[in-house]
């Protein structure tokens, strides 16, 4: 190939390319050489007197056929469905898609510019047919190239030494082509994750070399421990429908076995309990807090492990989904990963969780940080934390501050309590220069060979 591109270059040859589409029969496809699911559904109907009802149907038919034959059938307009009837509105038979399976049972090769193609593409689309390019180059020599070679010694060319050339001395009369050692090698693409994959592996990695043990918990959670123990009014908005994804079966859940837990988080709710607050003012509902849900911050899970640990030092952290009712834009998604962390030892400040922030943004990459004080019903003092995504400005990605009186008091610990609850994706828009969040989640084949993640 080389060699013909530098013959093509000083135009003593011409090449011309021809691309054909080489189709064969997928093993789904041979079960329908003969008839397709819609001429099948057709032909029942048809003994059925026009019309039958799914239910039926679904004697003759296995759910996942049946499913094919109604929307391809419908597509061509040879049914209507009123009211989980069938019916037959006119006969139909495939005759151009059969013959396409049949004739690539034996191999088929067709040009882009033919009918049949379009049938072939509806072919590969519904998995009947598995199509793959073939090319075919010709070669012929210029009335420049022909002048040239009949000029020509007949020598031999090796542009490869190997053991035959040297064992038979073909070398000695041969000339060698000299290497070039300035050329590049072929792109090679290793199978390798997906690098949001790997960003979250890589946020591992860091939280424990700073000392941080991991933890993992359910995706389903009592409304409790997601905001109750978290010193949340159970008339905040977050917990509304409208934020919250509320479970239908079960709707409430048990809190057995942390009866005096319970009293205590009812206790700073209505009056502040004996922690120097006044709480909330309210009359706090059992029921609500053992309402079922899927948890909207991972801090429901720290809270947890807080709530049974109670003594310096712990340094832990969680990376799991959390799930709200968003609506999706470039910055939103209702499912999206979340790494909550917690920090308690003896003297801990608030100037320490800040500079640990720091450090954290740093070691992931994250060029530019700022805070800016922040209000959570579950710390004091708060700040968030913004970062710069290109094209879009300074974002939020991270709420983070000391556990409130409150929640420490009902946990029973005694001891300041850093805590945060950090957005993955942002982040990661940040560390890889996207400005769209469903760009992380792509499968365009040029973007997972483009972005790597290096640590």
């Amino acid at each position: 190939m080389s060699a013909i591109e530098l013959l093509k270059s000083k135009g003593l040859v011409r090449v011309e390319d021809i691309v054909w589409k080489s189709v064969r029969v997928s093993d789904e496809g041979v079960k329908y050489i003969n008839e397709l699911p819609e001429e099948k559904l057709i032909r029942v109907l048809d003994e059925c007197g026009g019309s039958a009802h799914i239910k039926e149907l679904l004697k003759v038919f296995d759910r996942k056929e049946l499913n094919i034959a109604i929307n391809w059938a419908r597509r061509r307009g040879w049914i209507q469905i009123v009211g989980g009837v069938v019916r037959l509105v006119k006969k139909g038979v495939a005759y151009a898609e059969r013959d396409i399976l049949r004739r690539a049972l034996a191999g088929l090769r067709v040009s882009v510019s033919e009918p049949n193609y379009e049938i072939v593409r509806g072919l590969a689309r519904r998995g009947l047919v598995l199509v793959s390019d073939v090319i075919e180059r010709y070669v012929e020599l210029t009335d420049e190239g022909l002048k040239l070679a009949s000029t020509l010694p007949k020598v031999t060319v090796i542009s490869r030494l190997s053991s035959d050339v040297l064992k038979r001395g073909i070398w000695r009369s041969a000339i060698i082509r000299p290497y070039n050692v300035s050329a590049e090698p072929p792109l090679a693409y290793p199978g390798r994750k997906h690098y949001y994959v790997e960003f979250l592996e890589m946020f591992r990695e860091i939280m424990r070399d700073l000392g941080f043990e991991e933890i993992d918990g359910d995706y389903v959670e009592l409304e409790f421990w997601n905001f109750d123990a978290l010193f949340q009014a159970q008339d905040h908005p977050a917990r509304d429908i409208h934020d919250t994804l509320q479970v239908l079966n079960p709707q409430l859940g048990s809190l057995k076995g942390i009866e005096d837990l319970v009293s205590r988080v009812k206790e700073v709710h209505e009056n502040g309990g004996s922690c120097g607050s006044r709480g909330w003012g309210y009359r706090w509902s059992l029921d609500i807090a053992r309402r079922v849900i899927l948890r909207t911050h991972t801090t429901a899970l720290t809270i947890k492990y807080l709530a049974y640990h109670k003594e310096p030092p712990i340094r832990v952290f969680t990376i799991g989904r959390v799930f709200r009712a968003e609506s999706i834009d470039y910055k939103h998604l209702p499912e999206f990963y979340q790494l909550d962390g917690i920090i308690m030892e003896k003297g801990f400040t608030f100037r320490k969780l800040l500079g640990l922030l720091k450090e954290v943004a740093y070691r992931i990459g994250v060029k530019e940080l700022k805070f800016k004080p922040g209000y959570f019903p579950f710390t004091e003092p708060s700040v968030e934390g913004y970062v710069k995504l290109e094209g879009i400005g300074w974002v939020e990605v991270f709420g983070a501050g000391l556990f409130r009186p409150e929640i420490l008091h009902a946990l029973g610990v005694k001891y300041p309590v850093g805590a945060w609850g950090l957005g993955l994706e942002r982040f990661a828009m940040a560390v890889l220069g996207f400005n769209d969040i469903r760009d992380l989640f792509s499968y365009d084949v040029s973007k997972l060979r483009n972005y790597v993640i290096r640590w």
